[in-house]
């Protein structure tokens, strides 16, 4: 189980002030843009010329309806792998997003919505994972997308099980309301990967919350 810190960042500061309190713990963290319509929150946003912090690996969660301006501007300034919110894509899109990142092997997470039926993402995903075999899943703990502090969506579990029927061993991950009391629920549902915002930084002791949260991961 990898625990990832997520960083919802109102500016690039934001952004460098966050890594310096978990860079003793982690060696990856994602990042969240949004564009204050597709994803909640109007977030920082790159514009491709950045210098994120070495000795990092970045994830970029693009919650934005112009996913087509700032993908390649994420993969400019480094990222490693590649969160797409596919809700209104066509298949078509999904060539393009490819195109995007395979060129430099990014890893790319198609993120499931807990809003809409299971079958559309499903398709998604295979789209995207027949083109690409860097492909994984992210599900998305909470119901409103680009809002962190939310409450868990009880029927994640339950997405994580119909998704590892449907396409096997590929890695999924959850991304919303992680804590202690749901972070086992999502593990012994088949999640290989969680990602922790206000949990982890919502906290004074950044140790001690990764801590709990490790620990949790390891009780029975």
């Amino acid at each position: 189980m990898k625990i990832i810190p997520a960083i919802l960042p109102h500016s690039f500061e934001e952004i460098t002030e966050k890594i310096s309190s978990i860079e003793k713990f982690v060696s990856e963290v994602q990042i969240d843009i949004c564009d204050g319509v597709f994803g909640r929150e109007k977030t920082w946003l790159p514009d491709g010329s950045e210098m994120l912090p070495s000795g990092f690996l970045y994830e970029f969660d693009v919650m934005m309806n112009d996913w087509k301006t700032y993908i390649p501007r994420c993969v400019a300034i480094g990222a490693k792998s590649i969160i797409a919110h596919v809700d209104m894509f066509s298949e078509n899109d999904i060539t393009e997003l490819v195109g995007m990142v395979s060129p430099n092997s990014i890893a790319l997470g198609i993120s499931v919505s807990n809003d809409k039926n299971i079958d559309f993402h499903a398709d998604m995903i295979r789209k995207a994972k027949d083109l690409y075999p860097h492909t994984f899943i992210q599900v998305m703990g909470i119901k409103k997308i680009g809002e962190q502090g939310q409450f868990f969506d009880e029927t994640v579990p339950e997405r994580i099980k119909e998704l590892k029927q449907r396409f096997g061993e590929i890695l999924i991950q959850v991304d919303g309301s992680i804590k202690p009391e749901t972070i086992r629920l999502v593990v012994d549902a088949g999640a290989s990967n969680v990602v922790v915002g206000s949990y982890i930084f919502g906290r004074n002791d950044v140790a001690a919350a990764l801590e709990t949260l490790n620990a949790a991961v390891d009780s029975e």
